[in-house]
């Protein structure tokens, strides 16, 4: 911590930091119903003020989420936030805004038109840094594009300076579209098998619904995206493809089911069969099969050479305990037969489970959760696929990542994470601290890389303003896998280690921010 203050210390006399000091002390926008964002930073005080009546409660599966309005609403906003970093940037789930050791603001605009027939959103944004060199860990393979990679291809020129643009038109919630923005799917606060906003914006075509269509008791949600991952127009180009559906049960206890697919597909020549962005658009629709896919002609006996995830989601939510159970199961490869799955249940799946309890304590202030995300290499994988995990694994789609930082499960190829939260919340006031416990490389490892953090989020709310402090240290170890074993004389093997803990790094992190509602309704 001391680290942090002293490189605040060193930019006392610079012009730039004292421009950007007094323009972070602005306010910016924080979003009204009429737009629930991706951005985890918000999950936690929407589904609050779900729990308590200022939102209809819903399962919050698939984000962003667009609430077509009767008027047109039009909003407009400066965002600034200050970050200070003394070592690696290894933040999570912070889209663009990932900062390597030094000094950083982030300043943003957003502008958002909504109405019941169009929706437009842009968010243009601009980071001002003082980064100094670390030492980078070198990784092989699914483990490369881990978070504590180089940021220099987010600072680039030939990076879009947009965070956000999204483009819709819609009738009554149901729409076609451009998202070239965070989104984010799935029930968990810390992770997701599918899509995080992990990475810069992936662009992406949309088409279905915007949010959820309530039919009685039932809510239905069904979207089809499809994004073009680089510039090719022959054999390499790129394809991620995904379809999202959910339904929901409105009763006493709210239960929602929904599955996420998604196919990397192209970047590979197949003899005979040329695979165009027709194909590409429309593979989410094939069957689940292998067995039922061995006529296809970009197959061989079936197999192919894409990478696909599928996902169930389930939750379960008791809106007059506050509290929401959740989880969501993954697999990433086909079966040949049902009986396939049935014998092998384990084979290629990953997991995440969690709870968030929003009414605990004698005053029904307390907030607390969990969340345990599991993709380490199951049983049955060791003996069925070769390569270090299952998840991500692929070096032709760049091990699922984006501009360098994988846009699912941070944590990434054969690896676990714990996230645990306790906290105390009102109107006004919100303190959260957490820790979390993360490996990577546990079966295809040894030993596996640790990462354990200790964090705290304070937002305040004072005249109509949001006040935020986050601080966060981290303890890394067994970076790159060291090999903690040599081979004497005798042919026996000496752990070298002696007990101790190799490669390790510490890491502290503290944001400032505020923000403020503003909405403006054009009737």
């Amino acid at each position: 911590m001391q680290l942090l203050f002293k490189q605040l210390l060193k930019f006392k006399n610079d012009r730039v930091f004292l421009i950007y000091f007094l323009i972070f002390f602005q306010a910016h926008f924080l979003f009204s119903q009429t737009f629930f964002p991706a951005d985890n930073a918000f999950l936690i005080n929407h589904e609050a003020k779900q729990f308590s009546g200022f939102y209809p409660i819903q399962s919050n599966f698939f984000r962003p989420v667009f609430y077509p309005t009767d008027s047109s609403i039009f909003e407009i906003s400066i965002k600034n936030e200050f970050y200070l970093n003394d070592n690696a940037p290894n933040q999570e789930n912070m889209d663009v805004r990932y900062f390597s050791k030094g000094f950083n603001v982030f300043n943003s605009m957003q502008i958002m038109y909504n109405s019941e027939w169009a929706t437009l959103f842009i968010e243009p944004y601009f980071i001002s840094n003082k980064h100094y060199s670390i030492n980078k860990i070198e990784r092989k393979g699914a483990f490369s594009v881990l978070n504590d990679n180089s940021l220099s291809v987010f600072n680039s020129s030939k990076v879009n300076k947009i965070r956000n643009f999204i483009a819709f038109i819609h009738y009554k919630g149901i729409g076609i579209g451009i998202n070239n923005g965070n989104k984010w799917w799935g029930p968990g606060i810390h992770n997701s098998l599918q899509m995080s906003n992990n990475t810069y914006p992936i662009n992406t075509k949309v088409m279905g619904t915007m949010k959820e269509i309530r039919i009685g008791k039932l809510g239905i949600y069904g979207t089809h995206s499809f994004a073009k991952l680089d510039n090719y127009k022959d054999f390499r180009a790129k394809y991620l493809t995904s379809l999202n559906m959910k339904i929901s049960y409105y009763g006493s206890t709210i239960f929602s089911l929904g599955v996420s697919r998604n196919f990397l597909t192209g970047g590979i020549k197949i003899d005979g069969y040329q695979w165009n962005e027709n194909d590409a658009n429309k593979i989410v629709f094939e069957n689940f099969l292998t067995s039922n896919l061995i006529r296809n002609e970009y197959t061989i006996g079936g197999h192919d050479a894409w990478d696909q995830t599928l996902s169930g989601y389930i939750s379960a939510i008791f809106p007059t305990r506050k509290i929401k159970t959740y989880a969501e199961i993954g697999f990433n490869d086909n079966r040949m037969y049902f009986a396939d799955l049935i014998s092998q249940p384990d084979h290629s799946m990953a997991t995440i489970i969690g709870i968030r309890d929003y009414g605990a304590g004698k005053n029904k202030k307390i907030l607390w959760g969990f969340e345990w995300t599991n993709l380490m290499i199951t049983y049955s994988s060791r003996h069925r696929i070769a390569g270090p995990g299952t998840w991500y694994n692929k070096d032709i789609y760049n091990y699922s990542s984006y501009l360098g930082r994988r846009w699912a499960a941070h944590s990434g190829t054969d690896s676990d994470d714990w996230y645990v939260y306790m906290g105390y919340y009102n109107k006004n006031f919100i303190i959260l601290p957490a820790i979390n416990y993360e490996r990577h490389g546990i079966v295809s490892h040894r030993p596996a890389e640790i990462k354990i953090e200790g964090r705290l989020d304070i937002k305040y709310f004072y005249k109509k303003i949001w006040f935020g402090i986050y601080y966060e240290k981290q303890f890394e170890a067994f970076l790159g896998f060291p090999d903690f074993y040599y081979v004497d004389n005798s042919n026996k093997a000496i752990d070298s280690s002696r007990g101790r803990l190799a490669n390790t790094r510490y890491t502290n992190t503290l944001i400032f921010s505020l923000s403020k509602n503003i909405q403006i309704n054009l009737k």
